[in-house]
């Protein structure tokens, strides 16, 4: 399936095909896959998704802290961290005593926080799934995680603080451009039983979305990537699935205004300027509601000679800003929600 997304991605348009940047990445990608498998890609692959180590943590997200000591709960000591050096050879990511201590002390004081302004009730519902050998953490009985913490407060964000569209449970239509993994649609898609997901990558991730997804949600119906080029062949199958997994020149053959929300996190400043551009204009087509956007504040991609800060980006000037500001937790990030319809 790899070789077979690889080879149609490169049958594609160019402005699509993977910067330099991604280029790179890819290569890294796919040998730490051959290497090591897909049962251990969340400490392989993911270390260079949005699974920060402790200097990310200690650097920029220092803020979960200081929520927590508004309200400290002395549960978070008692967290444990079940298998923080599993690796053959030592060849998998792994922790020490002390920064294993601090990693898991954080997951659980980032867990609490959420907690108390999580009207949904997610963060006691939901657990890491063991499915790729996750750094998990145990807390309050729970299996949980970074990643899970991360997208839990990044649905709240794109949906707001009543998470309203969600909490309803009816039919909702939302894209993410350059998934990862899979980890916020593990999140959004399990809220909520109206949600349809649509996930527009490149491979090696287009192929470890899919395989991660169609694994977690094994009997949820999943349009599976192929070859395709008229929508009206494959319109009854993708408008059934409850997961879609398409490379970049396919979205432009989807029909407009069908998407609700669309979704980027951390990816765009990773494109040439030309591809961030062709982008927002496919944002613009397809979308009939809302945007939601996280980029560095600054990001300096030598790969491909550009620059990007956070005004940079080519926002389409009849999109009305719900917020655009400064992330609370990644510190060095922005976040902005737009209203495009």
């Amino acid at each position: 399936m790899l070789s077979e997304m690889t080879r149609a991605l490169e049958a594609g348009p160019e402005i699509y095909r993977p910067s330099n940047f991604w280029t790179d990445l890819g290569r890294v990608h796919r040998a730490q896959l051959e290497r090591l498998g897909f049962d251990n890609f969340k400490r392989t692959v993911n270390t260079r998704y949005f699974n920060w180590r402790i200097l990310g943590i200690v650097r920029h997200q220092l803020g979960v802290i200081g929520d927590w000591l508004r309200r400290p709960d002395l549960e978070v000591f008692r967290a444990r961290f079940p298998q923080p050096t599993f690796g053959p050879g030592g060849t998998i990511a792994s922790f020490n005593a002390p920064s294993a201590w601090i990693y898991k002390t954080f997951v659980a004081m980032y867990a609490d926080s959420l907690a108390r302004h999580d009207p949904l009730g997610i963060v006691g519902k939901l657990e890491e799934p063991s499915v790729g050998n996750p750094f998990t953490v145990v807390h309050r009985g729970r299996s949980i995680s970074q990643d899970l913490c991360n997208s839990i407060h990044e649905l709240y964000s794109i949906f707001l603080q009543d998470a309203g569209p969600i909490a309803t449970g009816g039919p909702l239509e939302v894209a993410e451009l350059g998934a990862g993994y899979g980890r916020l649609a593990y999140v959004i898609v399990s809220a909520s039983p109206g949600v349809r997901y649509t996930i527009i990558d490149v491979p090696p991730a287009l192929y470890l979305s899919q395989r991660y997804l169609t694994t977690v949600f094994p009997e949820m119906p999943a349009f599976q990537f192929r070859s395709w080029d008229n929508f009206e062949l494959i319109r009854d199958e993708f408008s059934t699935a409850r997961l879609r997994f398409l490379l970049p020149h396919q979205a432009e053959l989807l029909p407009e205004r069908s998407v609700d929300y669309f979704i980027n996190v951390s990816q765009l400043h990773e494109m040439s300027g030309p591809q961030v551009a062709r982008y927002f204009a496919v944002m613009d087509r397809l979308c009939r509601g809302r945007v939601y956007t996280k980029q560095w504040l600054v990001s300096r991609a030598r790969a491909n000679d550009v620059t990007f800060r956070e005004h940079d980006y080519p926002v389409p000037t009849r999109w009305r800003t719900l917020y655009h500001r400064r992330h609370p937790v990644q510190r060095m990030f922005f976040e902005a929600l737009y209203e495009v319809e």
